[in-house]
């Protein structure tokens, strides 16, 4: 018998008999797509098969792709079509992360499903949800209504697959460092443009229209008013929404100065902490700078309560000079109540409680008002759950962040000061109180229209659970 020794296939591959055809067939398959579908087009599909065979090595380069959308291109959209069912970036890497997670689990039978009373009260906040979604049917529902709801319901998934992602501590840090970039590179955007003024804006949000933004109210200013000052918007269009990006940033990025190196590069949470406290500012977002201050209470309180003496210190002076009097004036006028925004507000709060009581349990969907004299929508994300779901939904989303916020405790109570563990509970634990705090004056972190947002509240709640779970397995612990 003679042996026949075949060539590895990577020499076979690379043969001029077959590697010359397939770039051949290549070429020609490209070049017929380009004529027609356009260069735009084709490059962004096959950006995309790129990216989903990339996928296919590693989840985490799906859930990097997830940060980084929500942080720099929320809204983008594939230009495919014109069409509202078209899919956003993010919907596509959520479901890239997802999609992969769930094969991995099915296939792998090292793969266990974490299991506890945060996971089963979120897949009923889940079901509550879709219950007020069917119960608000005819409630002026169209296709752009269905798929943000989809959306939405994609981004509370962050929630899941951080929490199965996440089972050693450095998985954590790769999750936190991911964010500090994200918003630190978010931030650098929004400066630049808000550096150039209205018209550089303008001119460089235009141009993304084509690619699912919105082509109205791209200038913002306070109160539009265009004699006021600008407020910076980076990609995210909307300023608070945008503030609220950049105060987990700053949270985020505060909280890792203050461990020193040991969760990140000092020039990057640094830099993280200057370049996303600089453009919070410049949102005049109040709602960011007041979750801002209570994320940096939490992280003083529990990591290192000499730094209150330091802030306290950094106050009167600033104060006494009139460091920053344009941003304390405008925090100022809405404590009081006196500038139309927040008048705004207690008029939604009124007529959000109206609609409370006519649909107490569970709400009036995702559509229209039940009546030409109420509105729905309030700038609040509990009101705007009890508005939409009910105080059915309101209560399970309060379990939800109840049965969350006690573990969290737990941990930073019973363990030791500056373990790992801990500090890294105190951290994430930080800049999602800053968003619990937002929620009551704003309501992009529970909007449909906000996945991005949506996304990034639930990622954190992900990893609090993460963090404060045991490991499943001797072969997690090795990774």
């Amino acid at each position: 018998m003679i042996a026949v020794s075949l060539p590895p296939r990577r020499v076979w591959l690379r043969s001029p008999l077959v590697g010359g055809p397939l770039a051949l067939g290549g070429g020609v398959a490209v070049g017929w797509l380009t004529l027609s579908l356009g260069p735009t087009k084709t490059a962004a599909g096959l950006l995309a098969l790129g990216f989903s065979v990339l996928a296919l090595r590693s989840i985490w380069l799906a859930y990097a792709a997830i940060v980084a959308v929500l942080c720099l291109l929320p809204f983008g959209v594939l230009p495919l079509s014109n069409s509202p069912l078209t899919p956003t970036l993010l919907e596509l890497a959520l479901l890239a992360g997802l999609g992969g997670y769930l094969v991995i689990l099915m296939i792998d039978r090292r793969q266990l499903l974490r299991v506890g009373v945060p996971q089963a009260l979120w897949v009923g906040l889940l079901g509550v949800l879709g219950a007020a979604l069917v119960l608000g049917a005819g409630r002026g529902y169209t296709t752009a209504t269905l798929h943000d709801f989809f959306k939405y319901i994609l981004a509370l998934g962050a929630f899941f697959l951080t929490m199965q992602l996440v089972t050693r501590l450095r998985y954590a840090v790769w999750v936190v460092r991911g964010l500090l970039a994200g918003t630190s590179l978010a931030a650098c955007v929004g400066l630049a443009l808000y550096a150039g003024g209205s018209g550089l804006t303008l001119r460089v949000l235009a141009r993304l229209v084509p690619y699912g933004y919105p082509g109205g109210r791209i200038v913002r200013y306070i109160e539009d008013d265009p004699a006021r000052p600008m407020r910076a918007v980076g990609t995210s269009v909307d300023p608070n929404s945008y503030g609220g990006l950049l105060m987990v940033g700053f949270v985020l990025a505060a909280g890792a100065l203050l461990l020193g190196s040991r969760l990140a590069p000092r020039w990057l949470a640094f830099g993280a902490l200057g370049l996303s406290g600089a453009a919070m500012l410049l949102t005049y977002s109040r709602g960011a700078w007041v979750g801002a201050f209570a994320g940096l209470l939490v992280l003083i309180w529990f990591l290192d309560r000499r730094w209150l003496f330091a802030l306290a210190a950094l106050s009167i002076p600033a104060l006494a000079f009139g460091i920053g009097s344009g941003f304390v004036e405008r925090l100022w006028l809405g404590f009081t109540l006196q500038d139309p925004a927040t008048k705004l507000r207690l008029q939604e709060y009124e007529n959000a409680l109206a609609i409370i009581r006519e649909h107490p349990w569970f709400g009036v969907g995702f559509g229209d008002a039940p009546s030409i004299e109420l509105q729905v929508g309030v700038s609040s994300i509990y009101l705007t759950i009890a508005e939409q779901a009910g105080l059915v939904g309101l209560a399970v989303f309060l379990l939800v962040v109840a049965a969350i916020l006690w573990r969290a405790f737990g941990v930073v109570w019973r363990e030791p000061r500056h373990t790992a563990r801990r500090d890294l509970v105190v951290i994430v634990l930080a800049a999602w109180s800053a968003a619990l705090m937002v929620g009551l004056v704003d309501h992009y972190f529970f909007n449909i229209r906000f996945a991005h947002m949506a996304a990034l509240f639930w990622t954190l709640a992900g990893l609090l659970v993460a963090l404060t779970s045991p490991p499943l397995s001797g072969s997690e612990r090795e990774g």
